[in-house]
């Protein structure tokens, strides 16, 4: 019998306060218009502080592998967001701060950014409200306090969830206005101990190192045959004898410790392990029997939980920038994870599965993260994994809400099933949550066409086809931070667009000054994919072939769907072209270059001698910015500015540059100083950051 498939439950959205709709106007009147700067001299017109009727951060988790931290939004309402999918929106932002427990406090990590929209309230095929929608973002942290095993480093994470208001840096102790504060201790990856056989010849790998720097390491080892993973031990995993020993010290059980071992007696009983590990529990006074039947009584087939003493998933959302479905876990006890961080520890096996909207689960993949016996400082330690999510063909247009139901299965040691969505193992549970699939050209898989989706890091839509500038309310695709209006490109430009496994394309790039056109050809290292199991991540190369045309990667050897990298190196405007191999036609975006940094001077008068001023003086000069796309100068010195008023433009500098003096006090304990001037443009360097920056500085002794 076919299933019936109810049409959405459309609900009407309620009335908005003001202080939503006009927050920022608020805020420009008084930064402290909500009372939610702590010290602030600025009387607050109104309190309003922490408030998560619209959005929650509801999970914060680390992956010691790919260094990702992630934090899961609950978005609770249709409405309060600025505008609908074809708008910009609004943004949540996420201030990530790690604490080392180094005396030093919370140090900043960065931030990350989501957009989200109104999106009109409905039911799913299950009569299920879609809210709240989950969100997830992600920041990659960057700094190297990692030890070797024997000594675990467990930073604690404050993660500050601000909507539509960019949480400053360096201040941990901010309160949001819409958004609030979640801390979780997580695990660091403890560093490679390497061992050093005395046979072994490495001269060759680093010399070619020292020589070429920019050779990856995958490249250094397939040249000169030597891989430094192979000096790294591989960590042992302990047998049930010691197992049970350190397990029944720390009063550990053995429907824990000896889980593994019993699940595979009833797998293989006559098998010669399974007698001897038999043997050994019933020594131990364990009743083995017994011990195989509470492991094996199937649960109840609607329980969302099974034994969730040890770890429990807690979210799953989806990272729209990434497109990634990220999992976060929490482990609940030092010990039962099969030995400490110097052993291989045991496996927590999370299955990702989705519903298109039709109430039929697919089956997605399973991921995979190593857990261990540790002695943390708190009730938890929380991980997260994450799972690229390919919606080459399950895009829709902006104005059709795209919202699918995902499910994540948690399962200790042992994976959970890849048939039934339903099924839980003896350790784990079950989470499901609705998300918001990112907007795009719908594609049909039986009639491609050419197309790139990423030009530079923004997306196509908001670069302008007459210009090749960005657009307003333009943002990076892949962490969602705003970058400046009416900005150009520089550096190295990065292409992604949809995944076509195995069909042929090439990139044709004119410039519009020239005329000059060529095909692009040169091969494209190290593409990022990923791998369901350690080490989770490989490398890939596109090359042409002998007709120049490029080949597609599959999804899992490309999670950012690269299609090229180039560096032009022109200040010209480009127009780039997708052709697509047995498909008439080509996509093409126009692109203006911009590989100049501001053109910035600062002159002291001081007649050539820098002596020449003393306490009390006043020191004059002049200075000048100038740049195509200027975005923001500023001018300082140690003892202040005295004139001009306004010591910061976002316009160049008029012809003949700007005069300034500054006053010295007569009776500073402190002399020595600086005047300095900083100059920054609007350019898009490399497809992931904005400015080109000229600093400038001026040392003076009174």
């Amino acid at each position: 019998m076919s299933k019936i498939i109810k049409t959405p439950v459309v609900i009407p959205a309620a009335k908005l306060p003001k202080e939503r709709t006009e927050f920022l106007s608020m805020l420009a009147k008084n930064p402290n218009y909500f009372g939610n700067i702590s010290g602030s001299k600025l009387k607050p017109i109104v309190k309003i502080a922490g408030n998560i009727s619209y959005e929650q951060l509801t999970c914060v988790g680390y992956n010691p592998d790919t260094k990702n931290l992630e934090a899961t939004i609950a978005i609770h309402k249709s409405s309060g967001y600025s505008g609908g999918l074809c708008s910009n929106g609004s943004i949540e932002y996420v201030r990530f701060y790690a604490d080392y427990h180094d005396g030093n406090g919370y140090i900043d990590q960065g931030v990350g950014a989501i957009r989200v929209y109104d999106i009109p309230a409905a039911k799913d095929c299950t009569n299920q409200s879609i809210f709240p929608l989950t969100y997830t973002v992600t920041l990659k942290r960057t700094e190297d306090k990692a030890k070797f095993c024997e000594t675990p480093v467990l930073p604690t994470i404050k993660a500050i969830l601000s909507w539509n208001s960019m949480p400053p840096a360096n201040s941990p102790n901010w309160t949001p206005v819409w958004g609030n504060i979640k801390i979780a201790d997580v695990q660091l990856k403890p560093k490679f101990k390497f061992i050093f056989p005395l046979d072994i010849d490495f001269t060759s790998y680093f010399d070619l190192a020292a020589k070429y720097p920019e050779l990856s390491t995958k490249k250094l080892s397939e040249i000169t045959g030597f891989n430094l993973k192979d000096l790294q031990p591989q960590k042992l995993k302990l047998n049930l004898q010691e197992l049970s020993k350190i397990s029944i010290a720390n009063k550990v059980p053995a429907s824990r410790f000896a889980f593994k071992s019993a699940i595979n007696m009833v797998k293989y009983p006559n098998s010669e392990i399974s007698v001897m590990e038999k043997t050994l529990l019933s020594d131990l006074k364990i009743d083995v029997n017994k011990l195989i039947d509470q492991l094996t009584i199937p649960l109840p087939k609607d329980t969302t939980k099974a034994n969730v003493d040890y770890e429990e998933l807690e979210c799953i959302g989806l990272d729209n920038n990434l497109e990634h479905l990220v999992a976060t876990i929490r482990i609940k006890k030092k010990a039962g994870y099969s030995g400490s961080l110097c052993s291989a520890g045991s496996k927590e096996y999370v299955s990702f599965w989705i519903d298109w909207g039709t109430c039929t689960w697919e089956y997605l993949n399973t991921m995979q993260i190593t857990v261990h016996d540790i002695d943390m400082p708190n009730d938890s330690l929380y991980y997260s994994v994450a799972l690229p999510l390919d919606t080459t063909f399950r895009k829709k247009l902006c104005s059709s809400p795209n919202i699918v139901r995902v499910r994540s299965v948690l399962s200790w040691n042992t994976a959970p099933s890849t048939t039934n969505p339903d099924k839980l193992e003896f350790y784990g549970n079950r989470v499901d949550s609705h998300v918001q699939i990112k907007a795009g050209e719908a594609i049909d898989p039986n009639g491609l066409k050419p197309l790139f989706t990423i030009l530079g890091g923004i997306d196509v839509a908001h670069i302008d086809d007459a210009t090749g500038l960005t657009k307003p309310g333009s943002f990076f695709a892949f962490n969602g931070l705003s970058v400046p209006t009416s900005a150009p490109f520089g550096g190295e430009i990065v292409i992604n667009g949809p995944c076509y496994p195995g069909q042929k394309y090439k990139i044709k790039v004119t410039n519009l000054s020239t005329g000059v056109a060529n095909y692009l050809s040169h091969t494209v290292n190290n593409i990022v994919g990923w791998l369901p199991v350690a080490p989770y991540v490989q490398y890939s190369d596109l090359s042409v072939d002998a007709q120049g045309w490029y080949t597609y990667l599959p999804s899992d050897k490309n999670i950012l769907n690269i299609v090229m990298r180039f560096n032009p190196g022109t200040n010209d405007k480009l127009l780039v072209e997708l052709e697509l191999k047995g498909v008439a036609g080509s996509f093409a975006k126009v692109i203006q270059m911009d590989n100049v940094g501001p053109v910035a001077s600062l002159h002291i008068d001081d007649n050539g001698d820098c002596t020449f001023y003393k306490k009390g003086d006043i020191i004059t000069g002049h200075f000048s910015v100038e740049d195509a796309y200027i975005d923001y100068w500023s001018l300082g010195s140690t003892w202040g500015i005295t004139t001009p008023a306004v010591n910061t433009g976002v316009t160049n500098t008029p012809l003949g540059g700007v005069p300034f003096t500054i006053q010295t006090p007569a009776n500073t304990q402190f002399p020595c100083g600086a005047v300095y001037l900083s100059a920054v443009d609007k350019t898009i360097v490399n497809s992931q950051a904005v400015g080109h920056r000229v600093d400038l500085g001026y040392n003076i002794c009174l």
